[in-house]
């Protein structure tokens, strides 16, 4: 049996993503023609949206801050229209001063699919004095978590997203008196 030289490896550079759990998307082997961010548009346009798990982002939400290298991702996932990073964004521009019209409008658009997004919009509307516009979303609330433990755990997760994502100085509730 004559001696064959070992297979050469491929003349084209490769590349591997690594995402975060449970996101983890290894992704071996890509070629260096598509850049990274194109792989991710690919990978996320080709799934169901609703099958995806981001419940990192909703655990940590710094990982959607603009500096995260997770940005790119989560940007995908809110053009997509995710219900949770819709939520998480819409929170994230209401928690600045300056975009807080703009975020209670991307919180709107999901508000009456998701208990967080419910209150966090209800939240942000009776902070900025719209009192009538928070009874529809009250009512849709406690429809969405019928009992008071569970609207409690709502409201403890949308005040840590509000804490995590908060952009300007020290919070109120921080300052001492």
């Amino acid at each position: 049996m004559p001696f064959l030289p070992p297979l050469t490896p491929p003349t084209e550079s490769y590349l591997g993503i690594q995402l975060p759990n449970p996101i983890s998307i290894l992704v071996n082997y890509l070629p260096v023609s598509q850049t990274p961010i194109e792989t991710l548009r690919n990978l996320v346009y080709s799934c169901d949206i609703n099958t995806l798990a981001i419940e990192e982002f909703m655990t940590w939400p710094s990982l959607l801050q603009p500096g995260s290298p997770f940005r790119p991702y989560f940007e995908l996932l809110v053009e997509r229209g995710s219900i949770p990073t819709v939520y998480l964004e819409g929170v994230r521009q209401a928690s600045n001063f300056v975009t807080v019209a703009q975020g209670l409008s991307v919180m709107t658009t999901v508000a009456l699919s998701d208990p967080f997004a419910c209150f966090a919009t209800g939240l942000f509307l009776t902070c900025t004095g719209n009192h009538l516009d928070f009874l529809p979303i009250s009512e849709k609330f406690w429809e969405m978590t019928p009992t008071l433990e569970a609207g409690h755990a709502v409201a403890e997760m949308v005040m840590y997203h509000i804490s995590q994502l908060h952009t300007e100085n020290a919070r109120r509730w921080e300052r001492s008196w």
